[in-house]
């Protein structure tokens, strides 16, 4: 299991990685494979702070567990692209519906500390 700076500094790299794609360009499958990772990634960051916070704590945050069970459930509904697939609304929507919760069990892991 990695540690949380080793979560972060993973989640770093992806996001230095980025490429900017601006209207009437070409979306590539690096382009929205990179999101995928990245939620992926964050979602263990989360549950490796949460488990932390468990263990400092000796407390569970029965929200943080139901919004932790929604972006797992929503990573795994996301698909990595390749060449000629097309990248449908629901690949962009998933990463947006996948984030948000992991950021509001961050924020409730923060406030409980």
């Amino acid at each position: 299991m990695s540690s949380l700076s080793d979560y972060i500094s993973e989640l770093e790299g992806f996001v230095a990685g980025l490429k900017v794609v601006v209207y009437g360009d070409f979306v590539l499958s690096p382009h929205i494979n990179v999101f995928v990772d990245f939620c992926t990634t964050a979602l263990d960051a989360v549950k490796k702070a949460y488990d932390d916070f468990k263990v400092k704590t000796g407390r569970t945050l029965p929200h943080v567990d139901e919004m932790i069970d929604m972006a797992e459930t929503r990573v795994g509904l996301m698909r990595k692209v390749k060449y000629g697939d097309l990248v449908l609304t629901k690949d962009h929507n998933l990463i947006i519906d996948t984030l948000k919760p992991l950021e509001l069990a961050i924020k409730e892991i923060y406030d409980n500390l």
